[in-house]
């Protein structure tokens, strides 16, 4: 790897209940980024996070594992920490070592326990926080669900910024609601735009949850918005990266690990928000 500035690295701590998705969300990331030339799974025994052979017998992390990858002339260093509650030091050391913490949940089993203490030790150590909804290709998955217990959770900072578009419950196209733009997965992780779709009333309650977002990082922007006035998606843009760096925003990203989607946007929002 190249010599890198303290501006172009980013340090992120994974963590979250235990069987979130953590390991498998590094293991995407750096097969994505080109870190690894495989995609290791957790049931193989074979990811790079997970390599002790009692995390490998009994499938879950028992240790805090340091994995570096490259993005956009970037380097990110992941800090994949253990979800069980036997092992919650190595949480709390993975969060006090990194600038950001993104808090990985399942999106079948939602926000949990593990979740929660997650979000209240990096608010205690004034950490940033981000949240990513994994598993979105699994039956019973489902992100709308989640997003409202996020919010029930933490508050107006929960800022949604990519969301999937389902039907039939299955997913079939992830938008970037900052860019206001819809891509299709290949299961390699290859994105293509498509037509973006209709989601009706659904579309201006996510543009009113990150303009609620926004207007708590900033005097004037509070002014604006309970003026009843739009923020142009400038304003937008700029009040999350603010908000991102700052704590008081925390972005909801979403996809599944296994086929890689979802994953590009979440490495590029890493790099140009955190």
């Amino acid at each position: 790897m190249k010599q890198h500035t303290p501006e172009t690295i980013r340090n992120i701590a994974l963590v979250g209940h235990g069987g979130s998705g953590k390991t498998s969300l590094a293991e995407a990331m750096l097969f994505f980024a080109k870190a690894t030339d495989r995609l290791g799974k957790i049931a193989d025994g074979n990811t790079v996070c997970d390599c002790d052979p009692e995390e490998i017998k009994r499938k879950s992390s028992l240790n805090t594992a340091l994995a570096p990858l490259e993005y956009e002339n970037t380097k990110i260093n992941l800090l994949d920490t253990p979800g069980l509650f036997d092992f919650a030091l190595g949480m709390s050391e993975g969060i006090r070592a990194a600038d950001n913490v993104m808090i990985v949940l399942s999106g079948k089993s939602g926000v949990t326990v593990g979740a929660k203490k997650a979000f209240k030790q990096a608010a205690a150590a004034g950490k940033a926080r981000a949240f990513f909804v994994s598993k979105l290709d699994s039956e019973n998955a489902d992100f709308y669900k989640v997003l409202e217990q996020l919010k029930a959770a933490f508050g107006p900072s929960v800022c949604p910024l990519v969301v999937p578009y389902v039907e039939d419950h299955k997913v079939v196209c992830y938008i970037d609601l900052l860019k206001r733009k819809a891509y299709q997965y290949d299961g390699k992780g290859n994105a293509s735009e498509v037509e973006m779709p209709d989601l009706e009333h659904r579309y201006e309650g996510l543009l009113a949850a990150i303009s609620e977002a926004v207007a708590e990082t900033d005097e004037e922007l509070f002014e604006k918005y309970f003026s009843g006035e739009q923020f142009t998606l400038e304003e937008l843009s700029a009040g999350v990266k603010s908000g991102v760096r700052s704590g008081a925003i925390a972005p909801v990203f979403c996809g599944s690990a296994a086929g890689l989607d979802g994953i590009d946007m979440l490495l590029h929002g890493i790099v140009k928000m955190f």
